[in-house]
């Protein structure tokens, strides 16, 4: 379903362009400038991602001070394919402890929810919590089932903090195959019928090539296990001379068809006065090793390790922030060995409480792990381990503007410079025999498994996001972005949209009625099958619920999703779910 460009454009910019501004971004300042990522800790996987709002652990009751540093906040998001799973379902201010969420919908899809404290003090927390979400239809099974545990102690000078879990995510490769002029072929029974043919992996990233009788032994599913488990201990936030944090993390990413990897990972950092200003050191240590049982010819590199250092410079007044770092990323066995890049940010408090400015001079390198990667795309082909990516420069601006008590704006421009950017493409065959029909038109066969090429790139994302809130009766939250993209060697940023925006919104009809609209939209996307370039349908995406807390352990939910029935695909082949309902019930005791 083609929907015109820039009339949804108009409609979400008449919303009212809005997004929310949490407390001055995630990074968060337990006096020391550090991110806790601890929770969660099993990722929502793939396609089906869900996000309840449910007891959200939050171990530390202490008042958190937020750094006034505030980077563009990130406006990419998950188009679901069960959506139902976003719907905010608040639990009741009583004193119950637990927590736990039911639902079911058309396509057989399933939704179950459980948490609950397990210890409880002012200083110590035990939080144990489960999810599951799945569709069960026969052609696009997708089931993600995961368990957690977290804690957190405080002592009197320092925090200890902890966590586990792990789950597990079955799912079908359903997508679509293609021959060299697009159009769907069923592999098998062109197996069948031509069982001599012969095909060749073309462009295979990290393994030599190997011959192929045909992809109709290829499984048609795939389970990934993963488990997490990390340690740390940090300053408490109302230290004011040595600030620090040190953490250790073990990630496990187990795919049945596919590889393994063992992640150990050292991140911390400290600073310390220098007169009214700081100086710091952050640092992070990647160690990864990987395996594979089902694949006898893989010849990727089995370990390699990444370290990034960050020294910098913090001065700290009411009315501005700066900081003045630079970043370092050492790649062992992979890649560039010295990948440097500046990190300078800094905030004016230009009219305090309404107006501010902020911009920066920064990069990165991104580890690509294989638990990040697939989270992103399950449908990768099963021996690809993704080369990290490397921006060397990344510069933004904004401004923050609060006309009104209950009204946030921000608005910026950020480009990158990115090395090496990767684009997911269709796996590519190419014919090795004349044993076929049209030879012709299935000279080249395009698998629904993904691969990927890589690509010198610029992005320039310019966006505007806020959030109105009226007494806690009417949330409206909304981002817009227009993304345009310079890259070196492709035709286009292969399935990269033009455009993209958000509306979430929330109306307190009264105690015990709450409705909510949820829009999503991505337009203006390319893939690629070989020499062509195939126009992607605009994802457009409307979602409506309804809550009815029925007393003060029950409330009773009900969501249409997909509700014009677009039939959009998140990767080419692979259909989403149309019109779908989910109805269900929340309980706390």
């Amino acid at each position: 379903m083609k929907t015109p460009k820039y009339f949804i454009a108009i409609l979400f910019i008449s919303l009212g362009l809005a997004y929310p501004l949490h407390a001055q971004d995630t990074i968060l300042n337990r006096n020391v400038q550090v991110e806790r990522e601890f929770k969660p800790l099993i990722h929502d996987a793939g396609k089906i991602n869900s996000k309840p709002l449910v007891l959200e652990p939050n171990v530390v009751k202490l008042d958190a001070d937020y750094s006034n540093f505030n980077l563009p906040l990130n406006v990419d998001y998950n188009i679901h394919t069960l959506p139902a799973a976003d719907l905010v379902t608040e639990k009741p201010a009583i004193t119950n402890k637990g927590y736990a969420r039911i639902g079911l919908g058309n396509y057989l899809n399933t939704l179950a929810d459980f948490a609950y404290p397990v210890m409880n003090t002012p200083d110590i927390k035990l939080d144990f919590s489960f999810n599951h979400l799945a569709t069960f239809d026969s052609k696009q099974m997708h089931s993600t089932t995961k368990a957690q545990f977290s804690f957190d102690k405080i002592f009197k000078t320092f925090d200890f903090y902890a966590g586990a879990g792990g789950g597990y995510e079955y799912f079908k490769y359903y997508g679509n195959e293609f021959n060299g002029v697009d159009s769907i072929v069923n592999i098998k029974a062109l197996d069948s019928k031509y069982g001599l043919s012969n095909y060749i992996e073309k462009n295979r990233v990290g393994i030599s090539a190997i011959p192929v009788n045909t992809m109709a032994n290829n499984p048609d599913a795939n389970t990934f296990w993963r488990f997490n488990a990390l340690a740390g201990v940090s300053s408490l936030p109302m230290s004011t001379d040595l600030r620090y944090q040190a953490e250790m993390q073990y990630h496990l990413f187990d795919a049945s068809n596919g590889i393994t990897e063992n992640v150990i990972r050292l991140k911390g950092g400290f600073s310390t006065p220098n007169d009214k200003n700081r100086l710091g050191l952050d640092f992070d240590l990647f160690n990864m090793m990987y395996s594979s049982s089902a694949i006898p010819d893989f010849n990727f590199w089995k370990t390699y390790t990444v370290l990034t250092v960050n020294p910098y410079y913090g001065i700290e007044r009411p009315e501005f922030n700066v900081r003045l770092g630079l970043k370092t990323s050492l790649s062992f066995v992979h890649g560039k060995l010295m990948n440097p890049s500046p990190d300078i940010r800094a905030e004016w408090k230009a009219v305090p409480q309404y107006l501010s400015f902020y911009g920066g001079l920064t990069g990165n390198y991104e580890v690509n792990t294989l638990d990040k990667i697939s989270t992103e795309n399950p449908y990768l082909f099963s021996d690809l381990k993704v080369n990290d990516t490397y921006t060397p420069v990344d510069i933004f601006v904004g401004m923050k503007l609060k006309p009104l008590y209950n009204l946030l704006l921000d608005g910026f421009i950020d480009s990158k410079q990115i090395n090496n950017q990767y684009f997911y493409v269709n796996k590519a065959y190419s014919l090795n025999s004349v044993y076929i029909p049209n030879p012709q038109t299935d000279s080249t066969l395009y698998s629904n498994r993904f691969n990927v090429v890589y690509s010198g790139a610029t992005q320039t994302r310019i966006g505007i996001r806020a959030n109105y809130n009226y007494k806690n009766l009417v949330n409206v939250e909304m981002k817009w972005a227009y993304n345009s993209w310079n890259v070196d060697n492709q035709q286009y940023a292969w399935n990269m949209p033009k455009f993209d925006a958000q509306l979430n919104t929330d109306v307190h009809i009264n105690d015990n009625l709450t409705v909510s609209v949820n829009m999503y939209y991505e337009g203006i996307r390319y893939v690629k099958l070989g020499d062509l370039a195939i126009p992607m349908n605009d994802k457009v995406d409307i979602n409506l619920g309804v809550a009815y807390s029925y007393n003060n352990w029950l409330t009773v939910f009900g969501k249409i999703n997909n509700l014009i029935n677009n039939q959009y695909q998140n990767y080419y082949g692979y259909d989403v779910q149309g019109t779908n309902m989910m109805i269900g019930a929340a309980f706390s005791f």
